[in-house]
């Protein structure tokens, strides 16, 4: 049995990878396959803080009378990250690789210090004070996030098979 410290920390790894690959698109100036890998990044993290806002975080507030302070604050973190996501976004279609670095810089340090403390702190909480329930958060989770990332996936192809073959380039 997977524990929810387990599938999100996972998941973390996953956006973190799928942010890499944005990256490395950048870096190349392949900018179609940037906005390929942005958009998948955006569907699996979003459906990551989605997944947490609405299944998460009600979990532990049913649970801790005073979790409403730690949790406000995991949300105004995931606030700010929303906000600097949507910037790299708006670098990524107007390809400005200096602009994108950035923010990216901003947010992987912000997304570091969220994560620690979501991995270090708040998963093993509740793994131990919802144990009768873990199987069921997870797989709550697992839905709620991987039907983000199978949402991306055709889009991607769509958007990679529309892109000018380097060859065919005038």
């Amino acid at each position: 049995m997977q524990t929810i410290c387990e599938y999100l920390a996972d998941d973390h790894k996953r956006s973190d990878e799928l942010f890499l690959k944005v990256e490395a698109a950048i870096a190349r100036h392949d900018w179609d396959q940037a906005e390929c890998d942005f958009q998948d990044f955006c569907l699996a993290w979003q459906g990551h803080i989605d997944s947490e806002e609405s299944i998460v975080f009600p979990s532990l507030e049913k649970v801790i009378f005073n979790a409403a302070v730690p949790i406000a604050m995991l949300r105004l973190e995931h606030e700010r990250m929303r906000g600097l996501v949507a910037r790299l976004g708006d670098a990524v279609r107007r390809h400005d690789p200096a602009d994108f670095i950035l923010h990216a810089e901003t947010l992987t340090i912000l997304a570091q210090q969220h994560g620690l403390k979501e991995e270090e702190m708040l998963y093993p909480l509740l793994d131990r004070i919802l144990a009768g329930n873990v199987p069921q958060i997870v797989e709550a989770l697992r839905e709620a996030i991987d039907a983000r990332v199978v949402a991306c996936t055709p889009m991607r192809h769509v958007a990679a098979a529309s892109s000018p073959s380097v060859s065919g380039a005038a």
